[in-house]
């Protein structure tokens, strides 16, 4: 190996232009190869073998295009753009048609040819992105156009370089300064005839706006206006959501109903626009490649276009994908290969729907990053406005101060509830364990001795000691059960015994042991990624400590690896892409809140990687758009939100007797599960002859935290649903409000997120007998009693279904893999999952609950949870269980 002075260095930037210079479908293309580093050629090769020909393809793309679909994007005023909309049958199969064909087509042996040598020949690093760039310069106009709008993506090029996304060829042109903070946004919303719901896009767009963007938007505005604007002022990206076509010289955009704008119209105003630091133009509308060439021209660097007429639902869609990972941090191109990927799970509704985006590009260009948010930046993005001030602080803080700037840290509302962003960028790994380093950022805090032998146990371990270690974390537990009734260390000795990174780590030096002493012996290894900075992500990594050593104990080598998420999305999609890249990883217990694991799947599913949630509740995760899962590889032990909402429905007509009820909800329109639940709780209730009669969103700013609504005077209940703490804990904060200000005068519906001691201590006594929570297993269930016993033993306390959940997601994997053959492989663990739903022979027997079975229905949902059990708050400030689920029910 060379030291690492010797190696080359990976260079910054990589890009891959593909020419495809004379000749023709029906006699070839010859192809020339470029790969740029750094804004240099390296390799430059025309000696290429000929690209076959392909001659019934302008004919399959012309039937195909000749299909469209309803409510696209289109200019229906401009006869050019009219398509003819055909019915999805005949859509699906003249797209299935050309795919064919052109997979075939790159099948040829010159196009694995290309393939190999550009694999060969592309240094890159996993976080980089490789545009391999399409250059048509034929002598035939409408073979370039037909070759622009081919699904390259489909190249199974694209499959074996993971950080690659075909680009359209704009020019050679001089580079510009990546993005700086504060990004300058200037956004434009056309014309929203034929019912285009452009507020969407402009929702999409906060995503911008919370990384620090500085966004104007102008909707309908006049050809004068937007003229002044780009002229006048500095922009480092142009935006436009509406109607266009590639109608005239310069492709043109509908800015108000009957007023359409060639693009060349803004030439003077968008050359000034460039010269001032223009970056990227996005026009999120139908058929923009006239658009794209015109901007090329103005030496516009990156445009992002839609290359057919386009769905409205498919281009918001698009846009918020791209927008979400482009924000946080993704290079420009793996943003927007992201957000195309995504795109395949609605091609049974929009076929080809994943075909329509494309990135135009200078080769010379280095990637457009999102910027990191200077300290200033983090400060305005957290600031509130004079009006807003009052508000919160009259409810977080208690001081009223309207004159001056107060900056609201959102991590300090609940303890240790989220983390900087700029801490997630940094090394990873430090969040990733098995026990050769302590975990970044963990609740955990012990007191010596139990800390120095903890460090020593690691110690031990790292330097590949593993029986010391064993040993001395057996001599850290025993000194804990030896001092945890003695008068004055009962509180650290207690702290020692429920630090479960020990006993994991422990039980993996045993089996690495074990290893050494017999090296036949197989390792099966698993990961739990759960936000280990929150008591409830601990509560998960309970149920999976206690569950691995039973089963090492029973002489099984179970390994696991141990990942804080921090609650974080863009933290849970790292720690996924560096577990799934262990080979020797067969499955995932994790995440804990939909959001997090719906960010970890879209990496986990391609690796072919099974997930069990214990918490993750969203309904239909696996056709999610949101979530991508393709590999069908999610599972759940918990039921979803729709049991849940069911349950906390009928509850309120049936054990609290309120027929036909009222509620006024509280819910987070910008979180997936709170949206998810409402939605359910919405049809649920609808069934139950009830009705909402108010609804107030939790992340709305201007939403009054001083004092209920008066709608709630009118109401029979109370539904809070906050979601679980993603990135910030502003709704879980804002639900204790209104439990405390509730006073106990209206039951409350909760969600499971509120399902926290630590909510119980903030409200107190307003929350007893009155705030009513949903759970799947709970201590004092009927046939829970054996597991409960267990439970004391191993923690010396009572626990909750969080760690039960994550116990069965172990017994799950576990049960898998005794089914499977040896060697044991991912694919053989997710196929014994799919096979409980059919054959329930092969299902595990469940230790959380007597008589249950652990198996799961073709959508990963839990198949033996049709119901929860309620709980609420006791006189002792305790969750306690007042209305089981029938025995005979299990």
């Amino acid at each position: 190996m060379l030291p690492s002075s010797a190696r080359p260095k990976i260079p910054e930037n990589v890009a891959v232009v593909l020419e495809i210079s004379s000749g023709s479908f029906a006699d070839g293309f010859s192809v020339k190869l470029q790969i740029l580093e750094d804004g240099r050629t390296i390799q430059e090769d025309d000696d290429l073998p000929h690209i076959p020909a392909a001659s019934e393809m302008p004919h399959l793309y012309q039937e195909w295009q000749n299909t469209s679909l309803e409510n696209s994007r289109q200019l229906q005023a401009v006869p050019a753009q009219v398509t003819n909309v055909a019915n999805l049958e005949t859509w699906k199969q003249r797209a299935e048609e050309l795919q064919n064909y052109c997979r075939r087509w790159f099948e040829d042996s010159a196009f694995r040819s290309l393939r190999d040598r550009i694999q060969a020949n592309t240094r890159v690093s996993t976080d980089q992105s490789v545009p391999i760039i399409i250059r048509c310069p034929t002598q035939d106009d409408n073979q370039n156009e037909i070759l622009r709008r081919l699904p390259w993506h489909i190249w199974d090029l694209f499959t074996k370089l993971p950080n690659a996304e075909f680009a359209l060829f704009t020019g050679f042109r001089e580079q510009v300064p990546t993005f700086k903070a504060p990004v300058r946004v200037l956004a434009i919303f056309g014309s929203s005839q034929d019912g285009l719901q452009l507020e969407q896009d402009a929702a999409a767009l906060t995503l911008l706006e919370q990384r620090g963007a500085q966004i104007v938007k102008q909707s309908e505005p006049s050809e004068e206006k937007i003229s002044h604007l780009l002229f006048d002022q500095d922009w480092d990206i142009l935006f436009f959501a509406g109607h266009s076509s590639s109608e005239g010289k310069s492709g043109q955009i509908q800015i108000s109903e009957g007023k359409f704008l060639p693009l060349d119209a803004l030439n003077k105003s968008l050359t000034k626009a460039v010269t001032r630091g223009l970056k990227l133009a996005i026009f999120n509308s139908c058929d923009g490649l006239k658009i794209a060439d015109f901007l090329a021209k103005l030496n516009v660097p990156a445009v992002i276009v839609m290359r057919e007429p386009v769905p409205d639902r498919i281009a918001y869609q698009f846009l918020l994908y791209f927008l979400r990972e482009f924000s946080q941090g993704k290079p420009l191109c793996l943003a927007v290969r992201e957000a195309r990927d995504r795109l395949e799970s609605v091609q049974g509704t929009f076929p080809a729907a994943s075909w329509l985006p494309a990135i135009c590009l200078n080769p010379n260009q280095p990637e457009f990053v999102w910027p990191d948010k200077t300290p200033q930046n983090l400060k305005s993005s957290f600031f509130l406005s004079r009006s807003r001030l009052m508000l919160g602080l009259a409810a977080l803080v208690g001081v009223i101060a309207v004159s001056i700037p107060i900056t609201i840290n959102r991590c300090q509302i609940f303890p240790s509830s989220c983390i900087p962003p700029e801490q997630v960028a940094d090394d990873i790994e430090k969040f990733i364990s098995y026990g050769k380093q302590p975990i970044a950022d963990s609740r955990v805090r012990l007191s010596d001795p139990y800390l120095s032998l903890k460090q020593q146990g690691i110690t031990a371990f790292a330097e590949g000691r593993y029986g010391d270690a064993v040993g001395i974390f057996d001599n850290l537990r025993n000194q804990a059960k030896l001092n945890k009734s003695a008068p004055g260390f009962r509180k650290t000795a207690l702290a020692a015994l429920q630090d479960p990174e020990i006993l994991i780590y422990r039980n993996n030096a045993l089996v690495n042991l074990r290893r050494t002493q017999n090296p036949n012996l197989p390792i099966y290894t698993i990961a739990v990624a759960a936000p280990l900075n929150f008591n409830f992500g601990l509560d998960i990594l309970f149920g999976v400590a206690q569950a691995q050593d039973i089963a090492v104990k029973d002489g099984l080598n179970l390994q696991v690896i141990i990942a804080n998420d921090s609650n974080n999305t863009t933290q849970a999609r790292r720690i996924a892409e560096v577990i799934s890249n262990d080979a020797k990883v067969l499955a995932v217990v994790g995440h804990y809140t939909s959001p997090n694991t719906c960010a970890a799947l879209k990496v986990y599913s391609p690796k072919e990687l099974v997930v069990i949630s214990p918490t993750s509740t969203v309904v239909n995760f696996q056709s999610n758009p949101d979530c991508y899962d393709p590999k069908k590889v999610f599972y759940r032990t918990v039921s979803s939100s729709r049991v849940e909402a069911y349950s906390l429905v009928q509850y309120l007509v049936e054990n609290l007797k309120k027929p036909q009820p009222k509620v006024v909800v509280f819910y987070n329109s910008q979180e997936e599960f709170s949206q998810d639940l409402f939605e359910q709780f919405k049809q649920v209730l609808r069934a139950f002859n009830g009705r909402i009669i108010a609804k107030f969103d939790l992340s709305d700013p201007k939403f009054d935290i001083t004092k209920l609504p008066p709608e709630v005077r009118d109401a029979d209940a109370l539904a809070l649903l906050p979601d679980g703490g993603t990135n910030d804990s502003l709704a879980l904060q804002k639900a204790v409000d209104i439990i405390k200000l509730n006073n106990r005068k209206k039951p409350i519906l909760g969600a499971n997120p509120l399902y926290l001691q630590e909510v119980i201590d903030k409200a107190q006594t307003t929350t007893v007998n009155s705030l009513f929570l949903t759970v799947d297993w709970h201590p004092n269930q009927c046939g829970a009693g054996n597991f409960r016993k267990e439970i004391n033993e191993y923690w010396g306390g009572d626990l909750n279904r969080r760690t039960a959940l994550a116990y069965e997601a172990i017994q799950a994997v576990l049960q898998a893999i005794k089914l499977s053959n040896s060697p044991v492989n991912r694919q053989e663990i997710r196929q014994k999952l799919s096979e409980t739903g059919i054959r329930p022979e092969t299902a595990a027997s469940s230790k959380i609950i007597d008589g249950l079975k652990i198996s799961f229905n073709a959508r990963g949902d839990r198949i033996e949870f049709t119901t929860r059990a309620i709980v609420s708050v006791n006189n002792q400030l305790k969750f306690n269980l007042v209305k089981d689920v029938p025995c005979s029910q299990q």
